[in-house]
C-alpha cells in the first residue's frame, strides 16, 4: 500500500479482500487455504517478506474465520510492522511439522494449496506430517487449487491502479532521461545499467524485471540479454524496462534509432504503431483475449508480416508482471473487464535486420482503456 495509507484503511483493505477469498472457498467447499506464493500472501496480508528457493519467509493459513502467517524469527518484527492485529505464528523447525499442526488445529476437514507453488516435496511433506499427527488417521485432505487468488487480483482496486501510475510514471522519466542520454558506442549493459540506476533514484523500490537493451540485429530476439555489442547510428534499439513501486509493476516498450533508420526499418516501425494504434482504439471490455489480440496481429496479416510477430499483444500485470487476463490468439478464456490493467505490445522481428516493439500500460475502463504510458513514440531520435 502508498505510504499515505493509514494503518486503520490497511486492516481495511486487507480484511476485505480475504473476505472475498473466503467467499470463493465456501464455493469451492474448502475449509482452510495455505496460501505460499509470495505475491498471494502479500496481497491478502500486506506481509512483504520473501526469500529465495521454496521461499522460507512464512505462508499465510486461511480458515472461515482465521488467518495466520507462519513466518520465522527474522520476519516477525517485520510482520508486526507491516501486518497489525495478523496473528502470527513463529516457526521453530520443519516448516511441514508446524503447517500441518496449524492445520489440524483449526478443525478444518478440506485444506487447498496453491498447486503451483508447493513444491512437490514439501506436499509429501505435508501429507504425510498431517497423517502422523493425525494419530493415524486422516482427518484432513488436502486439495490442489489452480489461481484462486490470481483470479481475485485480476481486477485492480483504486490503490493498486495509483500504484501502478506512480510505477509508470517513474518509467516514463527514465525513458525522457534516456532519449538524452544515448550515444554512439555506449554498449547495451551499460544503457540497462543506467536503466536501474535512475529508476532507484525517481523512487522505484528496483525493477519490474530485468531491463532488455537490444540495438541493431540483437533488436530481432524478443526478450534479448543486454551484452557488450555497441550502439550505433541509423539502427533500432529496442528497450523494454518496468518500475516497481509499492510491489506494483510497470511495463513499458519504446524502440528508437539515433540518427535515420533506414527504408525497412521505418516500415516496419510504422507498421507496429499502426498495429498499436489499432488496437488500444479497438480494445473495450467484453472482449476475450484472443480477439483484443487479433486487433493488432490483424495489421500485420494484412500486410503480410504475420510471420515476424513472434508473441502475443499484450498481458495484465500488477504484483506480478505477468498476470491474467493474456491478450493472446489461444486467450478465449481471458474477457477484458473494468480495473483490470494491461499491456499492449505489438513487435515484429526479422532475422539479420532487427526488430520494433511499442508497448503501453493500459487500465480497462467501462467503455475502453485508459492509457497510463506518456512517453513518445517517436523513431528518430536526432543526433
Amino acid at each position: 500500500m502508498t505510504t499515505s495509507t493509514t494503518a486503520t484503511e490497511r486492516i481495511t483493505i486487507y480484511r476485505d479482500r480475504v473476505a472475498r477469498l473466503r467467499k470463493t472457498l465456501g464455493e469451492q467447499q474448502l475449509d482452510a487455504l495455505l496460501v505460499t506464493n509470495p505475491e498471494n500472501r502479500r496481497y491478502l496480508s500486506g506481509f512483504t517478506g520473501h526469500d529465495s528457493g521454496a521461499d522460507s519467509a512464512g505462508a499465510l493459513l486461511i480458515t472461515t474465520d482465521d488467518i495466520a502467517l507462519i513466518t520465522d524469527g527474522r520476519y516477525l518484527e517485520q510482520a508486526t510492522n507491516e501486518c497489525p492485529g495478523l496473528r502470527l505464528i513463529k516457526r521453530e523447525g520443519s516448516f511441514t511439522d508446524l503447517a500441518a499442526e496449524s492445520l489440524l488445529a483449526t478443525g478444518a476437514r478440506r485444506a487447498g494449496f496453491e498447486a503451483a507453488h508447493l513444491t512437490v516435496a514439501i506436499y509429501e511433506d505435508l501429507d504425510k506430517a498431517l497423517r502422523e499427527k493425525a494419530g493415524g488417521k486422516q482427518k484432513m485432505t488436502l486439495f490442489s487449487t489452480r489461481k484462486i487468488v490470481e483470479q481475485q487480483r485480476v481486477i485492480k482496486d483504486a490503490l493498486e491502479i495509483a500504484a501502478i501510475e506512480r510505477a509508470v510514471a517513474i518509467t516514463d522519466e527514465t525513458f525522457s532521461y534516456l532519449c538524452g542520454y544515448l550515444r554512439p558506442g555506449q554498449t547495451e549493459r551499460q544503457i540497462a545499467q543506467e536503466i536501474e540506476r535512475y529508476m532507484i533514484e525517481r523512487g522505484a523500490e528496483g525493477l519490474a524485471f530485468p531491463s532488455i537493451v537490444a540495438s541493431g540485429p540483437n533488436a530481432a530476439l524478443p526478450h534479448a540479454v543486454p551484452g557488450d555489442r555497441t550502439i550505433a547510428l541509423g539502427e533500432p534499439i529496442t528497450i523494454d524496462m518496468g518500475a516497481k513501486y509499492d510491489g506494483y509493476c510497470s511495463d513499458m516498450t519504446r524502440t528508437v534509432c539515433l540518427g535515420e533508420p533506414g527504408p525497412e526499418l521505418q516500415e516496419l516501425y510504422d507498421l507496429v504503431l499502426a498495429a498499436q494504434e489499432t488496437c488500444e482504439q479497438g480494445l473495450r471490455p467484453g472482449l476475450n483475449g484472443k480477439e483484443a489480440d487479433a486487433l493488432a496481429r490483424d495489421v500485420f496479416e494484412a500486410k503480410g508480416r504475420a510471420e515476424h510477430y513472434l508473441h502475443s499483444t499484450g498481458h495484465g500485470l500488477g504484483l506480478e508482471i505477468h498476470e491474467n487476463p493474456r491478450l493472446s490468439k489461444f486467450g478465449e478464456d481471458s474477457v477484458l473487464q473494468p480495473g483490470m490493467v494491461i499491456t499492449i505490445e505489438p513487435g515484429l522481428y526479422v532475422v539479420g535486420v532487427g526488430g520494433v516493439r511499442i508497448e503501453d500500460t493500459a487500465v480497462v475502463t467501462e467503455d475502453g482503456i485508459r492509457i497510463l504510458t506518456t512517453s513518445h513514440k517517436r523513431f528518430n531520435l536526432p543526433r
